[in-house]
């Protein structure tokens, strides 16, 4: 045994460190944890790390307890840049040589040696390096992904040191696992990315078979991910002690993206239904209707002529039949100027009910002599919907869209730390008094998550100006809307009230807002 090396301990802290590092998956904090270990294990007052992305070098991470620990913290903030691999710079000559390079004194690098070191962060920060130990990071297969560089190894009463050759042998069997451990994180974050990129352009896709649902999904993540972001803020109230991790918000955020991809089972003629009957089915009464007139100016010309050919009236008779000939033809104009106003409007008061029915029940001939109704069944269902455009068959298929997303995504394999998405998505329009859909879930057994989405979901809903059955609400309308949905119980109160007070509604990309 070296003397001052405890080897058996070290290579007990040593594997310790290892499992340590291959647990952990978050990239960024991977870094920082293989910097901090690596300069506890050897004792070093500062370091930094580099990362190799094709030809250059990312210097990522920076640690230094002398500034760290100096009155005021007055140091320069660390902000990672890339530099060239090159020999002329210490970490680019361990990447393209592959060697260790274990340095006294930086300061008094032999002028032969092809490296130099660069003084200008001591000399911004009044920072003196002089021992330095700067090792490559080789994966299993041998390939050098990234360079630890240690500074300043401190004895006991703080003073720099050379770093102990003992320590490179073990260091380097560090900077091998933590290789991996980086290989590792990479190729995780890669596959999250891939798959993030698969969830956006699945649900964009969903999205655009509608012009006037385009951007949803994404603004309803977006969305979510604020007011989730505002929920960890608060201090006080109901929702103080709610907290959502990292990996919590990123579950949200699926959930977001997902919560619609549902509607790729419903029909496009639903989704773009703006109006309660189509334009061809419009056409196809106006032609109707035409023949409705046709028949009435037939039968006034058949009655004209019986007149005059009977000799049973005089022009008096004429006249009157004419003036109710054109009343005949008016009204029909004035119920097709109905039946156009009542297709595009979203409601139906009583009065216009009632008008309605009476023109259902009348009948006429067609060219045929066939008697037939003013209005087809179908036509008078539609056209006698209380609110919105859709029947109830129809509205129907619409809600559907909530189980075809739960049946497409219960089937996606998710990780452990994302296995609600399929719940919290599933729930985004079930309601906290139980009028909601599909479960009719109540209270507290609708989860935070989805009663967030749920908010989301309606304001973007509500100021929308890309939908084909509604005029677009101003803010001010749509939180008007929402604190009505919450004082019945419908929407969560307090979500709403932080969505309020911190002006969340200011974050939705596309959406111009007055409010102050």
């Amino acid at each position: 045994m070296v003397q001052g090396i405890d080897f058996q301990s070290h290579i007990k802290k040593l594997n310790n460190i290892g499992i340590a590092l291959s647990s952990q998956t978050n990239l960024r904090v991977l870094l920082g944890m293989i910097l901090k270990e690596a300069r506890e294990f050897a004792n070093a007052d500062a370091g930094s790390l580099y990362i190799k992305e094709e030809n250059k070098l990312h210097f990522e991470v920076s640690q230094n307890d002398t500034l760290d620990h100096r009155p005021g913290n007055e140091k320069e903030s660390f902000q990672p840049y890339p530099l060239p691999i090159t020999k002329k710079s210490i970490a680019g000559f361990i990447t393209i040589t592959g060697t260790f390079l274990n340095i006294n004194d930086v300061y008094h690098i032999p002028e032969t040696e092809e490296y130099s070191f660069n003084r200008d962060f001591d000399d911004r920060n009044d920072y003196r390096t002089r021992s330095m130990l700067v090792i490559p990071m080789k994966d299993n297969e041998g390939e050098i992904i990234g360079v630890l560089q240690l500074i300043n190894s401190m004895d006991s009463d703080r003073n720099v040191i050379p770093f102990a050759k003992e320590y490179e042998e073990l260091l380097l069997s560090l900077s091998s696992q933590a290789a991996v451990a980086i290989r590792n994180a990479k190729l995780i974050e890669d596959i999250k990315r891939l798959f993030g990129a698969l969830v956006q352009y699945s649900a964009s896709a969903i999205d655009a078979r509608s012009p006037h649902t385009a951007g949803h999904s994404k603004r309803v993540a977006n969305l979510s991910i604020q007011i989730a972001k505002a929920i960890n803020q608060e201090k006080e109230g109901s929702l103080a002690e709610v907290q959502f991790s990292p990996e919590e918000i990123e579950e949200l955020n699926f959930s977001a993206w997902l919560h619609d991809i549902g509607k790729i089972g419903v029909q496009e003629k639903i989704l773009e239904k703006a109006t309660k009957l189509s334009e061809d089915r419009i056409d196809v009464i106006k032609n109707r209707f035409n023949i409705i007139k046709l028949n009435i100016i037939n039968e006034f010309t058949r009655e004209k002529y019986a007149i005059i050919e009977e000799g049973i009236g005089d022009k008096s008779s004429i006249k009157k039949l004419s003036r109710n000939t054109e009343l005949k033809l008016k009204k029909i104009d004035k119920d097709m100027e109905f039946i156009l106003r009542l297709n595009k409007q979203g409601f139906l008061n009583d009065e216009d009910e009632v008008r309605l029915k009476k023109i259902y029940r009348k009948n006429y001939r067609d060219l045929e002599g066939t008697k037939k109704p003013y209005l087809t069944d179908y036509e008078f269902r539609n056209l006698s919907i209380k609110h919105g455009n859709l029947t109830a068959e129809e509205y129907q298929e619409i809600q559907s869209h909530v189980a075809y997303t739960l049946n497409i995504i219960k089937n996606i394999p998710f990780t452990h730390n994302l296995k609600n998405i399929p719940l919290y998505a599933a729930a985004h329009h079930e309601m906290l008094n139980g009028t909601g859909y599909p479960e009719r879930l109540v209270g507290d057994e609708i989860p935070i998550q989805s009663r967030i989405l749920a908010v989301a979901d309606v304001y973007d809903a509500l100021v929308a100006s890309d939908r084909p059955y509604k005029k677009a609400l101003t803010p001010e309308q749509a939180i008007e809307v929402i604190k009505f949905e919450a004082e019945n119980n419908r929407l969560d109160k307090n979500i709403i009230n932080i969505f309020i007070e911190n002006k969340l509604y200011k974050t939705i990309p596309g959406i111009t807002t007055f409010i102050k």
